[in-house]
């Protein structure tokens, strides 16, 4: 049966400790050990310096934040702990460990001698590092003030190796009659080196990043199960850190492929996280809001209110709002804190674009407005001159005819609002199919021209054609490509002065029948021309009202397209005439 390591080094060590303290004896290695320490404290007095005169500026500045990162760089570059602690002993940086967790220092002993303007030093037993630990600070002043205490420390177990080594190296010059204990003390040392160096080598790896290296041991001893703890742990991070990578995955792709943006807020209101869509909205870039205040891009004051009432209260609300940048969007936020132990660790803000939800209240609230105006004058005509009749204009014949003639043209004019309103509610229903034809789209417009040839005539106005014989024909319901025609044109003609021309027109391009109707009409503003397929929307009210239009063909006609997945474009200027083109595919 191997002998453990602990045995082994211990039967060792008292072979050779028994050669060579019987030669050189404890007074020789008092000195040299005293002097060392010294030695290291005086080192630790002057890199303590140094460090002070770095932190100086962030002290007097009371730049607190960046002491931390520093001091973890500083005790990193020089081996050696370093803590700084304002004069009430609160603990604003230190290289090791984290400072939020650290507890007040000014009972220390060093700290204390420091405070009264001396170089304090100390040795005892430190509970943060779990070893004996020498430590030395000094004052940091500014105008013969003390602003901190810059403390550095040093692990005696470090000191102790060194001394070791010296002792190694003393015994070895000087013991030459201690020739079995230096064989068996290398021997030993290689022993336990080599698989020492071994496992130190692959943890390095491990700690960098390379999870698939193992320690392979043959030895029973502390070593090899350390080596089999180490190949276990490596595993186990393994599978741990893909776990949570494939969570982060998953979770970045819900957050990605959100509808809603998404905005996380640290408890101080700095942005740690911003989804796809919250980019889009507020047109920036992760990396260039990560890690600043909030107020850089949500710019809305009612909306920061609501933000801060969240931090102080707790609780959670919502806030609607209107964005500029980089486009205009209604927006209703919901902002959540969460909250551990009884604190904020972050705040949660959803975003939901209801833009187009608040468009569609103001075009239904605009519809019941414009429908029930466009309802009320032909209704108020028709009572009107009703009531006159019946006050004794019937008497009169010529009065009586006129008055009834308008009450017959406003009844026709009421019967032509009502029935196009049930078409374009039933278009935009879209509760049924559709029932779609092959259809000759030529012979349709063809017939559309000669059902409105008299009131062309009637106006002057030449209709001219461009429609080829060979046209293909298109799947679709022809009634309504008839209505839809028939809308253009006669808008063609009543928009048209007296003597103008309408020229009706069509061709095959790249997949698509186009359909024209152009007019030498009065033309649409360009203000205009992305409203005129709204409901009851007219450029000039009066006109319209004068020749007759309810307001709704060109929304008709808009549907009627959308039905058979087709689209209506205009091409328009004052004074010149207006151009419509229907896109059907082939």
């Amino acid at each position: 049966m191997q002998l453990r390591i602990r045995n082994r080094m211990t039967f060792s060590y008292l072979l050779l400790i028994f050669i060579s303290m019987s030669v050189l004896g404890l007074a020789l290695l008092w000195p040299l050990q005293n002097y060392f320490i010294n030695h290291i404290k005086v080192e630790l007095f002057n890199n303590t310096e140094l460090v002070s005169n770095i932190m100086r500026p962030y002290i007097i500045e009371e730049n607190y934040q960046p002491i931390d990162k520093l001091s973890k760089e500083l005790g990193n570059r020089i081996g050696t702990r370093i803590t700084i602690i304002k004069k009430d002993g609160k603990v604003v940086g230190d290289s090791d460990y984290d400072i939020r967790r650290m507890e007040n220092h000014a009972g220390r002993l060093e700290v204390k001698e420091a405070l009264a303007g001396k170089r304090g030093s100390a040795t005892r037993y430190s509970t943060t590092l779990d070893i004996d630990t020498m430590y030395v600070a000094i004052p940091l002043e500014s105008h013969g003030e003390i602003l901190a205490i810059v403390r550095l420390a040093l692990p005696l177990t470090e000191i102790n190796k060194t001394l070791f080594n010296l002792k190694m190296i003393l015994f070895t010059g000087i013991l030459l009659a201690s020739t079995v204990a230096v064989l068996v003390s290398l021997r030993l040392a290689k022993t336990i080196t080599e698989p020492i160096e071994e496992i130190s080598n692959t943890a390095n790896k491990i700690s960098n990043g390379d999870l698939e290296q193992k320690i392979f041991l043959r030895s029973q001893d502390e070593l090899g199960e350390l080596a089999a703890a180490i190949n276990n742990m490596t595993a186990a991070l393994k599978q741990e850190i893909l776990e949570v990578k494939s969570s982060k995955q998953r979770l970045e792709a819900v957050l990605n492929h959100m509808v809603s943006g998404v905005l996380v807020l640290s408890n101080r209101g700095i942005i740690q996280g911003i989804n796809v869509e919250a980019e889009r909205m507020f047109g920036t870039k992760e990396k260039n809001v990560l890690g600043k205040p909030y107020q850089g891009i949500l710019r809305n004051y009612g909306l920061q209110e609501k933000i801060e009432k969240v931090i102080k209260e707790k609780q959670v609300y919502s806030h609607e709002f209107t964005t500029i940048y980089p486009e205009k969007l209604t927006l209703k936020a919901h902002i959540a804190p969460i909250i551990q132990n009884g604190q904020i660790e972050q705040i949660v803000i959803v975003f939901h674009d209801i833009t187009s939800l608040r468009q569609l209240e103001k075009i239904k609230t605009d519809f019941v407005a414009n429908a029930s105006h466009e309802l009320r004058t032909p209704v108020a005509a028709i009572k009107g001159f009703a009531e006159t009749l019946l006050d004794g204009a019937m008497e009169e014949k010529k009065l009586r005819e006129r008055f009834i003639g308008i009450i017959d043209k406003e009844a026709d004019r009421l019967i032509r609002l009502i029935n196009d309103l049930l078409d374009l509610s039933s278009l935009e229903a879209k509760e049924t199919e559709i029932e779609k034809q092959p259809t000759d789209v030529g012979q349709l417009l063809k017939d559309c021209i000669t059902s409105l040839n008299n009131k062309a005539k009637e106006r002057d106005i030449q209709i001219t054609t461009d429609i080829p014989d060979n046209l293909p024909k298109v799947i679709a319901n022809p009634d309504m490509l008839m209505q839809a025609f028939i809308n253009l044109l006669d808008n063609a003609i009543k928009y048209t002065n007296l003597g103008g021309e309408v020229e009706v027109g069509a061709v095959v391009n790249d997949g698509y029948l186009m359909i024209k109707f152009k007019d030498t009409g009065i033309g649409i503003p360009k203000e205009d021309l992305p409203r005129i397929f709204e409901r009851f929307y007219r450029v000039d009210k009066a006109r319209s009202r004068d020749v007759g239009g309810t307001g709704l063909g060109l929304s008709i006609v808009k549907h009627i397209m959308e039905q058979h997945k087709g689209y209506i474009y205009v091409q328009s200027e004052v004074g010149k005439g207006s151009t419509f083109w229907l896109t059907l595919p082939l």
